[in-house]
């Protein structure tokens, strides 16, 4: 019994798990303030007297994704989940460093393990969504988008991914239709803005000069890209209002700024296109027995904004076809053959050694039925895989290829006008843009003189102006039947360049 008068110890300040959490809200309290250095400093030395303490891992792994140190994140979120395998918070923020990584295969194994522990909460479909959508397996991400939105249905960032997951898919009405209920709620955002610039130029009545005005001196976005963004969303909103001098004037300023941060990656892609060329012209045809029953893969390549999306979409809908988009499945056969064999790794297949030629086939048929299922041509799209066109020809003897031309001021002016997520270095000067689209043309012709009997080169052009008959050369080439009878309308953007020539 206390003695009469004498104050109570206060039993709770010697405390040590109050003092540890007090410490760790401090930490969440710098990290979200931006103060990145003092929240490292107090979880590191919590760590240090509590090694196993999970919350003190977990936000430390979340203070370095936030330095954007991927890899050194890594450390601290794994321990954490192996302290607590359940915890789906943990498994969702881990995943989505995998994403950062672009470590997609496991972003998504380790998404599952959140999603049974938390099978509808709206952030782990949302996480699981942009896996997807990095994996371009588009529609999965739009099933996953909207199954969030069903539980959550104002959830910003799944209406975001859902717009753009409809757009990936050629489905610019239900992109339009997720803006435009964004738009009635009053969300605006740089990201709103920029999506919007992918559609069709009356499909939603915004103005886009005013909206960017209600952004005011707000910050616009947390991306390492905001102030391009926001260039090229200023350019658009001109083009729209018809001042196409001014307009160009300002993609010039906005293509600048990409251009400059990206010198040295695009004297990279440089290099690589002129090995590449090289070493097709000087490569012997050749490919491998086909095996029965395997699905052919048609690849539908050209440069960025020429038309092999549209005539994807056209050739899927012949019996027996799957759309696969910009598919990774050869990249990821690639990777893990190299990494199999003990190998650096590497994306190209020139630096295979002979002796594992077998094993990265059998790796990109595991791939190709994995996303093919019972059909009989799986489609890919993705313009990078143009750097190893001749080697999948020799090592995947079902492979198919229809090459995508378009004219090259219009195609210029397509991709002048568009600002890319990633890659395309090239993409931000004129010359540039003609020095690429050149080099994907030498390489088309290279590869129909050495392969005649498994490729084929369409044109935009006449894909719009008879679209059944280029899908047909497509379905001749695959052994498919020839299209049914019926409309195959596209939108026609030959001439686009009008506006733009005479200040090119």
């Amino acid at each position: 019994m206390r003695e009469k008068g004498k104050p109570v110890q206060n039993a709770m300040s010697t405390n040590p798990l109050k003092a540890a959490r007090e410490q760790l809200e401090q930490a969440e309290t710098f990290r979200r303030q931006g103060k990145l250095d003092r929240a490292e400093n107090i979880c590191t030395r919590l760590l240090r007297q509590y090694p196993d303490y999970f919350g003190a891992l977990h936000t430390l792994g979340l203070i370095y994704a936030d330095k954007k140190q991927y890899t050194q994140a890594l450390g601290p979120l794994l321990h954490a989940v192996t302290l607590n395998p359940r915890s789906w918070i943990t498994l969702t923020t881990l995943s989505a460093l995998c994403l950062n990584l672009r470590a997609g295969e496991m972003a998504a194994q380790i998404l599952e393990q959140a999603r049974a522990v938390r099978p509808k909460d709206p952030s782990v479909l949302t996480t699981l969504g942009y896996v997807y959508d990095q994996q371009r397996e588009y529609e999965k991400a739009r099933d996953t988008f909207s199954e969030a939105l069903k539980q959550q249905p104002n959830f910003l960032e799944a209406s975001m991914g859902l717009a753009r997951s409809h757009i990936s898919l050629g489905h610019d009405q239900s992109a339009v239709k997720v803006v435009k209920h964004l738009l009635s709620k009053g969300v605006i955002s740089l990201d709103l803005l920029s999506t919007i610039t992918q559609l069709p130029k009356d499909a939603v009545d915004v103005d886009l000069t005013a909206e960017i005005e209600k952004l005011g001196n707000r910050k616009t976005a947390s991306g390492e890209n905001s102030e391009e963004t926001l260039a090229f969303v200023r350019a658009h909103a001109i083009d729209r209002e018809g001042r196409y001098e001014d307009a160009y004037k300002q993609f010039k300023i906005a293509n600048k700024k990409f251009s400059e941060k990206l010198k040295e990656q695009r004297s990279g892609e440089r290099e690589r296109e002129k090995f590449s060329l090289q070493w097709l012209e000087e490569a012997k045809p050749g490919t491998g027995k086909s095996r029965e029953n395997r699905p052919l893969s048609l690849f539908i390549l050209g440069p960025s904004r020429s038309g092999k999306t549209t005539l994807e979409k056209l050739v899927s809908t012949l019996d027996g076809v799957k759309r696969g988009y910009e598919s990774t499945g050869p990249e990821y056969a690639i990777n893990r053959t190299f990494q199999d064999a003990g190998l650096i790794k590497s994306w190209s297949l020139k630096h295979l050694p002979p002796q594992f030629y077998s094993q990265f086939k059998d790796n990109f048929e595991d791939e190709l039925h994995r996303r093919t299922g019972p059909a009989k041509v799986f489609t890919n799209t993705h313009p990078a895989y143009m750097l190893n066109v001749g080697e999948l020809a020799i090592h995947i003897p079902d492979a198919r290829f229809v090459f995508v031309k378009r004219d090259l001021m219009d195609l210029t002016t397509r991709i002048f006008m568009r600002s890319y997520k990633s890659g395309n270095a090239y993409a931000y000067d004129i010359q540039s843009i003609h020095e690429h689209v050149t080099w994907y043309h030498k390489m088309m012709d290279a590869m129909v003189e050495k392969y005649p009997d498994i490729v084929r080169i369409v044109t935009y052009e006449d894909m719009v102006d008879d679209p059944a008959k280029v899908v047909g050369e497509a379905a001749s080439l695959c052994g498919l039947p020839s299209p049914k009878a019926g409309s195959m309308e596209i939108p026609d953007d030959r001439g686009c360049a009008g506006n733009y020539i005479e200040f090119m």
